[in-house]
């Protein structure tokens, strides 16, 4: 695990905390992009604006972790 990174997605409900809508993904063992963007387009709820904008931060912090040589601490 120590070379890959895991991510999900919580919503969060103002004045509840948060809610679980996915799994952990891991990158690179698989391709989490593609399988978090499955997982948004089965959440029919999810705009196609927020989606692309959820997406396009996972790509950052998928770069981000690539170009920290697969350590972001």
């Amino acid at each position: 695990m120590e070379k890959n990174i895991g991510l999900a997605l919580d919503q969060v409900i103002p004045g509840h905390g948060t809610v679980p809508l996915s799994p952990y993904f891991f990158w690179p063992r698989k391709d989490a992009w593609e399988e978090l963007k499955a997982t948004l387009e089965s959440k029919p709820w999810i705009s196609q604006k927020k989606m692309i904008i959820l997406l396009n931060q996972a790509t950052d912090i998928i770069n981000l972790w690539q170009q920290s040589g697969g350590s972001l601490s």
